[in-house]
């Protein structure tokens, strides 16, 4: 049995308006006015309209295969008094996706500018996006005119707002480090973290580790090696600490957030055949082992939603967040040495 399919132009004739304008109205486009708008998608639905998805593929395939023209300015709010490192790749991962559908990424400093300055001069020159990149602090509040913009943060140090975040699967991280440490034949691991970066993280790693240990015999059980700051890692203090703790549990390798371990561990003389490393922030080259978490796609990622975001109109605080998470890859290297050869 077939059926004629309700089409953008069937809706245009009945509703006396130019196809473009349906176009623009079922994309809930600003360019219309909202009688408009919402009187065209009331007939379309009336009329048992639905997108064609073969033609809708159709597009997409348009878009990805010629160079895009420019579309407009995303704006990145960087609320840091200084100039922070790309250490994760979310940045570079973002400009490179930007040029790749017509998009600027410019960032803007509040150690430049103060707030209310930097969102009259995104509304001048009519930017409606922005990303959030990691906040300094542990659970940052930001204070803005958030209604007229789209906005999109990564990770869990902002607070307030609730905003739409990308970032790192960081619980499962925990879950591919351990089992791939397991599967070189390591047992007892341990974990070190800061506790300001356990709370930035929403204790994902912790929380992961956690759960880890419980799928494993007690015996290989250890206790986490929670520290204050990490300014601590350099001090006598510190190493004394971190000593009676690895001489307690006896750990065949430490987990960490960084790489800074490593330095505790060869200060301690304890090579890598002794206690192996594995770090949940490891770079796709160099000789520590672990979890790349896949920042450039983490900065693509946000891209594609914060436009979609835009397309569709969505401005202000969300009622619901939505969190989009991206795996990490394990990475080997001579910091965790394979205990089954």
């Amino acid at each position: 049995m077939s059926f004629e399919r309700v089409s953008q132009k069937d809706i245009a004739a009945r509703a006396g308006v130019h196809i473009t304008t349906v176009s623009l109205a079922l994309r809930d486009s600003p360019r219309l006015p909202e009688e408009t708008r919402i009187r065209i998608r009331q007939m379309a639905e009336e009329m048992g309209y639905s997108p064609d998805p073969m033609l809708s593929a159709l597009t997409a395939y348009r878009k990805s295969a010629k160079v895009s023209r420019y579309q407009g300015t995303l704006a990145w709010l960087n609320t840091i008094t200084k100039t922070e490192p790309d250490n994760l790749g979310y940045k570079a991962g973002a400009i490179s996706r930007c040029a790749e559908l017509g998009y600027v990424l410019e960032e803007f400093r509040v150690a430049d500018m103060p707030l209310p300055r930097i969102s009259r001069v995104l509304k001048a020159r009519n930017i409606t996006g922005i990303f959030l990149p990691p906040q300094p602090g542990r659970l940052a509040h930001i204070n803005f005119d958030w209604e007229n913009f789209s906005a999109i943060s990564f990770g869990y140090s902002l607070a307030r707002p609730r905003l739409h975040v990308v970032t790192n699967a960081q619980y499962r991280s925990v879950h591919i480090a351990i089992r791939a440490m397991r599967a070189r034949g390591y047992r007892r691991i341990g974990f070190a973290t800061v506790q300001s970066t356990d709370v930035r993280t929403d204790r994902n790693f912790s929380s992961g580790y956690l759960a880890e240990q419980r799928r494993y015999n007690e015996k290989y059980s250890v206790p986490m090696f929670i520290y204050d700051d990490v300014a601590d890692i350099k001090r006598v203090k510190f190493l004394k600490e971190f000593g009676r703790w690895y001489e307690k549990h006896k750990p065949d390798a430490v987990l960490s957030l960084d790489g800074e371990m490593s330095r505790v561990l060869a200060a301690l003389d304890l090579p890598a055949e002794t206690c192996g490393h594995a770090s949940l922030m490891t770079t796709p080259e160099g000789d520590l082992a672990g979890v790349y978490q896949n920042g450039p796609m983490i900065g693509r990622t946000a891209v594609d939603f914060l436009v979609g975001m835009i397309h569709r109109n969505e401005r202000g605080i969300p009622s619901v967040p939505l969190y989009i998470l991206v795996d990490s890859t394990w990475r080997d290297a001579p910091s965790l040495p394979d205990k089954r050869r």
